[in-house]
């Protein structure tokens, strides 16, 4: 969701520079500034230079990629920074005529509206209306001149209307991405939304030269369970597993809902074996609650992408997936062999039948 509401905030700024170069380009047919006495005056040097902020947005050159994404609104803020300043240097160029001085307020507030198109937090809309408020003071006191447009008055009612709006465009996105993102029934994340960051950390993994370990989790006998009690019951356990995996692994690790009742767990900067001995504490109190005090086991699947020198994030889960398979057929027929069965095991029928073997394990060793 930061990611792309970082994006959004970015892609409105493109849109924001991209109207000041389009009205830049089209006041001087209306203000006159082509005037050939005013070619040197400081109200023409510094639209230029607003011009110049504008093409280095639009084009994502005003500020290296490492600060866009720790501070997205920074372009924006260049923008206003610089329409203020030219504002505020007009005021004081007698050359500058009112239909100049005009088209400098229409430029403010065509910026002041694309701000409620962006979706910032209440400190970046602070940060974003410091710029205005500082004009608004100026105004008060006689020091910005704006011609034909009543800068003041429509500042301070669209001012404030663009913040809101921009934060309920905040609001709206965080909803959006929640819905798009979060499997309502296990409280994890979607297939959809997984495979996009494990993409995105799978790549900062690559960067960093760390290691990135993806486990592939499958309940077991889930099928039966399902057949015996009805898919509320099975939806219940769906719920307790779903929930007790995401509060069992750290706020870093994203936990996904890969389908039915496999589950992907993204673990980036641990290696194999410090994964295996994170899932053996996860697995060790089971991951929900049968009858009979019975808990609900699952098979594991890990694989890493240096310790198997994988280069695709889609391999490292296939590699995962295949391996909780051979993890869970072979624990299937140590099974048997123990209980001298003819069969698979099967989850259901223990939990009708109590014996010394019903006991719940206290590890799942399936970890491959």
């Amino acid at each position: 969701m930061h990611l792309r509401r970082k994006e959004s905030i970015q892609l409105c700024a493109r849109f924001a520079a991209l109207f000041v170069l389009v009205l830049l380009l089209l006041v001087p047919l209306w203000d006159g500034i082509l005037s050939s006495d005013i070619w040197s005056s400081q109200t023409f040097i510094l639209r230029i230079l607003v011009a110049g902020v504008a093409v280095a947005v639009v084009t994502n050159r005003a500020v290296n990629a490492r600060w866009r994404r720790r501070l997205p609104y920074l372009p924006m803020l260049m923008l206003i920074v610089a329409a203020s300043l030219l504002c505020v240097v007009a005021s004081f160029d007698p050359s500058a005529s009112d239909r100049m001085h005009s088209s400098h307020g229409f430029l403010l507030i065509g910026l002041v509206m694309m701000i409620a198109i962006m979706p910032v937090t209440l400190v970046e809309a602070g940060t974003l209306a410091v710029p205005f408020v500082v004009l608004l003071l100026l105004d008060a006191q006689g020091f910005v001149q704006t011609g034909l447009v009543p800068f003041g008055m429509l500042m301070a009612f669209l001012l404030p209307l663009a913040l809101v709006s921009a934060m309920v465009q905040l609001y709206r996105t965080i909803i959006a991405a929640h819905e798009i993102a979060i499997d309502p029934l296990t409280g994890c994340y979607t297939r959809a939304f997984g495979m996009e960051m494990i993409r995105v950390s799978f790549d900062s993994a690559v960067r960093k030269k760390a290691p990135y370990t993806v486990a592939f989790i499958d309940l077991d006998d889930f099928k039966q369970i399902n057949d015996r009690y009805g898919h509320d019951y099975g939806d219940r356990i769906l719920g307790e597993v779903g929930c007790n995996l995401v509060h069992r692994f750290r706020r870093s690790d994203l936990v996904v809902r890969w389908g039915g009742e496999e589950f992907l767990v993204l673990l980036p900067e641990l290696d194999r074996a410090r994964a295996a001995e994170v899932l053996d504490r996860v697995m060790a109190p089971g991951l929900a609650m049968l009858e009979n005090g019975l808990v609900q086991k699952a098979s594991v699947g890990l694989s890493e992408r240096i310790e198997d020198a994988i280069a695709l994030p889609q391999n490292l889960i296939e590699l995962a997936d295949q391996r909780m398979y051979d993890a869970k057929h072979r624990r299937d027929h140590d099974d048997l062999v123990a209980r001298g069965y003819s069969g698979r095991r099967n989850t259901v029928q223990s939990l009708t039948s109590p014996s010394p073997s019903n006991a719940p394990s206290t590890v799942d060793r399936s970890v491959n």
